[in-house]
């Protein structure tokens, strides 16, 4: 049995980031060059002092990335104007995949015939010193989005560029993105990443770790989510992150998002100090709705709307917000501004004192949290000697199982569906150890009877285009 312990630290991990930053590409990153220009950096470019500072309202951060380097610039001054607390650097498909050769053959004919062929910023081949560019003067944290299951080059790159919040792990940037990639090598990979973050972290200025929650954004149900954040968070924490964010994708009821943020947040904190990461703070990021959006731009408004009330309802952290053209392709920035605008605007004007209670929500949220302790335990209780080999085995046996992953480590044995008011069942567990009870009030949710009658499967394809009605 191999739980988590601060013990499995990697400690001195300079022989292994050798030939990482001896990578033509890292440019001769310096570990104490980039220490100084960490110091010299803005006390609030450092996610934890936004999250101190955000008062009654979450902090709202968009996405966005160009791979032109005037581009990126003009879409973060355009952001800085409208509010956003977090600027966000999306980096492209092919940097994700370290296909560095592909980014710069088709950054350089971006830039030849000024038109965008890479849909995102293609930051390894920038390099750092011109990325510090793009951030000069800025006084606000910039959050990296990509997705990669082998970031270690990149997130060098990023910190040296004075990226100082880190989105990603090992489950949450494999298991929804890659289908082929191992799962153990990833897990692997991001250790030496939270490590990476650690040693260059300070007291007052730690590197931020985030993990998306969200995963396949398909009928996730909550305790599924939930695990998988505590278990990112906890692995983090193995390494000596001490400032880390838990998130969660609107899941379309807003009573089981109100349960969702309850639970995650109790049981975070709870397992974090349960192992001795007491000085390991934790913070909690709600993501407006990741599955399909309508191309309708009044009802994508309104889902955009819904989903920002939610994030004062469970008063979160973050918001991480959406744009009216999500359905048609990468947004403009101007596009992407207004979405900032509109989502402060609604902020400001329907804020909540607290997060509301009712019988229906303290019942889901019991549910959640019985359901999510199982799986935990049995984690925990896996053999291997270290814990990210508990969670490995975990995935191959289905204790843990994301509906709808195209990952070849998942079971895809776990079946969900949508009850009457719009929340997520679990139909068929597969191997998910949670209770019988908790089973048969999942089911008991559910009009069973009709997906034996073989109704189930049109059911199943009404839940995930819920949103497009």
């Amino acid at each position: 049995m191999a739980t988590p312990s601060k013990d499995a630290c990697l400690g001195n991990i300079a022989a292994d980031r050798a030939p990482i930053i001896s990578h033509s590409l890292a440019q001769g990153i310096d570990f104490e060059e980039v220490q100084s220009f960490l110091a010299a950096l803005p006390a609030n470019r450092y996610p934890a002092a936004a999250y101190t500072q955000r008062g009654r309202m979450p902090c709202v951060q968009p996405r966005g990335g160009y791979p032109r380097f005037e581009s990126q610039l003009a879409l973060t001054h355009e952001l800085d104007r409208a509010g956003a607390d977090f600027i966000p650097l999306t980096i492209d498909s092919y940097t994700r995949h370290n296909q560095y050769d592909t980014a710069a053959r088709l950054l350089q004919r971006s830039e030849d015939e000024e038109k965008d062929y890479l849909n995102g910023y293609p930051l390894i081949n920038h390099g750092y010193e011109v990325t510090r560019e793009l951030y000069r003067g800025l006084d606000k944290p910039v959050s990296l989005r990509h997705g990669t299951p082998d970031a270690r080059l990149l997130v060098e790159v990023a910190i040296a560029s004075g990226i100082v919040e880190i989105e990603g792990g090992g489950i949450c940037y494999c298991i929804p993105y890659s289908e082929g990639f191992p799962l153990d090598r990833a897990l692997l990979y991001w250790q030496h990443v939270d490590r990476v973050c650690a040693l260059y972290s300070t007291a007052d200025r730690p590197i931020h770790r985030e993990s998306f929650g969200p995963l396949s954004a398909t009928l996730v149900p909550p305790a599924t989510a939930i695990a998988i954040q505590i278990i990112e968070a906890l692995l983090a924490a193995e390494q000596g992150v001490c400032s880390f964010t838990v998130s969660f994708g609107q899941t379309g009821s807003i009573s089981q998002d109100i349960a969702t943020a309850r639970v995650l947040r109790q049981l975070a904190r709870e397992f974090l100090d349960r192992f001795g990461f007491n000085a390991t703070a934790v913070y909690l990021a709600y993501h407006q709705w990741m599955g399909q959006f309508p191309h309708n731009r009044a009802k994508a408004a309104g889902l955009i709307a819904g989903g920002t009330l939610v994030s004062n309802l469970i008063n979160a952290d973050k918001i991480v917000v959406k744009t009216v053209d999500e359905a048609l392709g990468i947004p403009k920035a101007e596009v992407n501004s207004e979405a900032v605008d509109t989502v402060k605007y609604l902020l400001r004007t329907f804020s909540f004192a607290t997060p509301p209670n009712s019988p229906e929500i303290q019942a889901e949220a019991e549910l959640i949290e019985s359901e999510v302790r199982h799986i935990l335990e049995a984690v925990f209780a896996m053999p291997g000697r270290a814990f990210w080999e508990s969670v490995y085995q975990a995935f191959r046996i289905g204790y843990i199982d994301v509906p709808f992953s195209p990952h070849a480590d998942n079971a895809n044995r776990l079946l969900s569906m949508r009850d009457a008011r719009g929340s997520i069942r679990i139909i068929n567990p597969g191997a998910l150890p949670i209770s019988a009870e908790d089973l048969r009030r999942e089911q008991q949710m559910l009009s069973v009877d009709s997906v034996s009658r073989g109704e189930g499967y049109r059911q199943l394809l009404a839940d995930i285009n819920i949103m497009l009605d």
